[in-house]
């Protein structure tokens, strides 16, 4: 084994810095290859709608998916966001494109993160197949939807394990038939790193009928907002799109609170305000994870981003030990405190993780080092890291009455 940096998520627990893209995302899209323009297989960088005019995707019957997509995404990030893009063959499903190839031993998505180099920090769906294609309709949805989670899932750990370079996926309920009672509840699954979408900007039936969801109006709000932010935080203010269904039903009238229960993510609305905003982030695992939620998601993918950052320097570094064969604690100290000081930098000061202000000393975050292993023998270091989340308000209960005294 060549030397390196192993890096594991622990689970139940609850200068100068140069900022890292934390909402740079990828698009996994159905298409069809326009001549001299846009071609399949092949990963492309845009920052607008101009970059999709230049693409050659249009409206049409042949991309009009892939069109709406971008626009929603870019009415709702904004122009200049930077989104990486790669088109498949209306003839594959979704769980292909997350599905090792049984000759390269590699996903067709991992040549879009392979070429971002490790700036991706989520993966989007936008499905539309040929004409021909009926799916098979399993617990409410297509029955891709469920082998798409897995293969999402169990690319997104090897990927992380290899390359250092976390992320996650959100897919589409594709096929939906729009009653809640049939879903299969996402919580009783591990996939941590995946996310089911329902709900889209138009119709199911109608003259641009599509059986997908409108997973651009999610990644254009997470590419706005940071990390440690819920997608559904209200004070950011309502979604871009003027009109949300669930099938063929206005959000307004559909049971959304059935959908998010199962712990799949829709749109909604809020008494006394106009618009619609997102339900919240869940993922597809038990809510007990730590990483149940994209928010607590995103969060630990930059500490592990970062922390990799600085302990990469040491890989194959040598350094002074004790008469026990022990770490030296003055180089450790000096690793710890570089670790935490670019948390801090980076992820604390700008509001991502939680700090005590009572203590002029807490930093949000906390690296330590094992002093106790016999390190000439093993020739590895252990360290825990620990970083303090933010709270989110999702629950607030007001004891409203009267009291004369209002004591």
């Amino acid at each position: 084994m060549l030397p390196g940096i192993s890096i594991k998520f622990s689970n139940g627990n609850i200068g100068t810095v140069v900022p890292s893209a934390d909402g740079v995302f990828g698009l996994l899209a159905s298409a069809v290859a326009i001549a001299d323009k846009f071609a399949l297989n092949t990963p492309y960088v845009l920052k607008g709608m101009t970059d999709v005019a230049n693409l050659g995707i249009v409206a049409d019957v042949d991309n009009y998916v892939l069109y709406t997509w971008l626009s929603e995404f870019y009415a709702e990030a904004g122009e200049g966001t930077e989104l990486w893009l790669m088109g498949f063959d209306k003839g594959d499903i979704v769980s292909d494109w997350f599905t090792p190839d049984g000759v390269t031993g590699k996903a067709p998505a991992e040549a879009l993160l392979d070429a971002a180099n490790g700036k991706l920090t989520a993966l989007f769906t936008a499905f539309s197949p040929e004409a021909a294609y009926v799916p098979t309709i399993e617990n409410g949805l297509d029955a891709d939807v469920a082998l798409a989670r897995t293969a999402a899932q169990t690319l997104a750990d090897n990927y992380t394990n290899t390359y250092f370079a976390p992320f996650f996926t959100i897919l589409e309920a594709y096929a939906f038939n729009g009653t809640h009672t049939d879903l299969e509840s996402l919580l009783t699954e591990s996939n941590n790193r995946v996310g089911v979408f329902v709900g889209a900007t138009e119709t199911r039936t109608g003259a641009t009928a599509t059986k997908g969801a409108s997973t651009s109006l999610l990644a254009g709000r997470l590419a706005r907002t940071q990390v440690q932010e819920s997608p559904g935080k209200v004070k950011v203010g309502a979604l871009a799109n003027l009109t949300a269904f669930i099938v063929d039903e206005p959000v307004e009238t559909y049971d959304v609170e059935s959908l998010h229960d199962k712990g799949y993510i829709t749109f909604r609305t809020h008494v006394g305000k106009a618009g619609y905003y997102i339900t919240d982030g869940r993922l597809a695992t038990d809510e007990a994870d730590d990483y149940h939620y994209i928010s607590r998601r995103r969060t630990i993918d930059k500490a592990f981003k970062v922390a990799h950052n600085i302990a990469s320097n040491e890989v194959l570094n040598d350094f002074d030990l004790t008469n026990e064969g022990t770490v030296d604690p003055i180089y450790a100290k000096d690793v710890e405190g570089r670790i935490e000081s670019a948390i801090f930098n980076q992820m604390t000061n700008a509001g991502e993780l939680s700090r005590d202000k009572t203590n002029p000393n807490d930093l949000g975050v906390q690296a330590g080092f094992d002093l106790e292993t016999n390190v000439s023998q093993t020739n590895k270091i252990l360290m825990v890291l620990k970083v303090r989340p933010k709270g989110i308000a999702r629950w607030i209960e007001i004891a409203l009455g009267y009291d004369v005294e209002l004591n």
